[in-house]
């Protein structure tokens, strides 16, 4: 499913009366200083790029002047905890490696320079460190690992005989959850410990999750079902310690990649119910009311923190 083909009729117009509906509901949070802008991915020009926007839909910004990828969902912005750096990956140099520019566009540096494939990159509650997958020694699985979010510092925490995905930090800064086929299984939720130790499966087989996303009260975490396989997704939480499964969005669609507001009280995520065959951003309240579909044609949706003056 082409880039150019799922977002060439993204248009502003859209955009303005999609955020107009939520407006209201969301500038209470932003309020109180913790909502900041929305990243995501967006072909505008013949070539996906970084884009943010306000939660009510003013001030578009092309964040990224990038050239073409290969991969479409290659960006993958996440933002910094202050919200003013964006990481992403990219393969510009041939490889996708990984990438830190600031959210004005700014100050674009390239952190990760072996050549090999880096993803799913994710800053640690305190900026420092990032977490992220690449290749494993064996060169057959993706390997779950930590920089310094200058680039240096690099250490593999999981298996290379096993692919782990979708890595994130708790709020704390002391845990690290991550999707892996360790065991043997489709995938499977698993925490560990930042050195790599203590792993411990938190999912039953049958749930399959791919993309966590950890609350910002470090109490929940958000993903979609059935990751690795070609059936229908669904958005779901649960605790941390893996008990009370939720569902939130109803089966028969393409629910993926989902994302909490930094508030809480929101949860970003992609989905083709009202497209098929093309993805959009929708949001709805974090217990599942409230869906509306929020941008036309983005991919990748995060949000990041209003920056503190």
């Amino acid at each position: 499913m082409p880039a150019h083909h799922r977002i060439r009729h993204f248009v502003l117009v859209t955009l303005f009366v999609l955020f107009s509906v939520i407006s209201a509901t969301i500038a209470h949070a932003a309020d109180r200083g913790k909502n900041g802008k929305i990243a995501f991915i967006a072909n505008l020009t013949g070539v996906n790029q970084i884009y943010t926007v306000n939660p009510d839909g003013t001030d578009l910004f092309q964040v990224t002047d990038l050239p073409a990828s290969s991969d479409d969902f290659a960006l993958e912005p996440d933002f910094s905890p202050d919200g003013r750096r964006i990481v992403f990956p990219h393969d510009m140099s041939g490889a996708l490696e990984l990438y830190v520019v600031n959210a004005d566009g700014t100050g674009l540096t390239q952190i990760t320079h072996d050549g090999t494939f880096h993803a799913v990159p994710h800053w640690s509650p305190d900026g420092a460190h990032i977490v992220f997958s690449t290749s494993g020694e064996t060169g057959l699985a993706a390997v779950v690992a930590t920089i310094a979010a200058d680039g240096s510092d690099k250490k593999v925490l999981t298996s290379p005989y096993w692919d782990s995905l979708g890595a994130e930090y708790t709020q704390d800064g002391k845990h690290i959850i991550f999707i892996s086929q360790l065991d043997g299984l489709v995938a499977a939720l698993w925490i560990m410990d930042t050195e790599g130790k203590h792993q411990q499966r938190l999912t039953a087989p049958e749930v399959e999750p791919g993309a966590p996303d950890v609350s910002p009260d470090g109490t929940h975490v958000v993903f979609y079902n059935n990751q690795n396989t070609p059936k229908p997704t669904s958005i779901f939480t649960m605790n941390l310690d893996g008990t009370e499964l939720t569902r939130l969005t109803s089966p028969g669609h393409m629910d993926t990649l989902p994302v909490y507001s930094p508030d809480g009280t929101k949860i970003l995520y992609m989905s083709d119910r009202l497209s098929p065959g093309s993805f959009d951003t929708f949001v709805m309240d974090a217990d599942g009311s409230h869906k509306m579909r929020l941008i036309v044609g983005a991919l990748a949706p995060n949000w990041g923190t209003k920056p503190r003056n």
